[in-house]
């Protein structure tokens, strides 16, 4: 993954995913702090983070996977 070095997981989810601040900063709260965490940790988990919707959520697991199949295929 490629990004500022001293960026921090919410100024990640920003930037990456066109997230807004509330919802980055309750994925770190809930320690979800990597694209792959967002991508791939289990439905139930990630449903679980206080102050996100279901379909936010989705949405944002969406956009990571997405991301992420972008960056491998660019290497590739």
């Amino acid at each position: 993954m490629s990004g500022v070095s001293d960026e921090t997981p919410a100024g990640m989810f920003k930037r990456t995913l066109n997230m807004d601040e509330r919802l980055a900063q309750a994925l770190v709260a809930a320690q979800i702090t990597t694209l792959e965490e967002l991508a791939y940790v289990p439905i139930d988990e990630l449903l679980a983070v206080r102050g996100a919707s279901a379909e936010e959520l989705q949405l944002f697991r969406k956009r990571a996977r997405e991301h992420l199949l972008r960056d491998i295929m660019g290497r590739a």
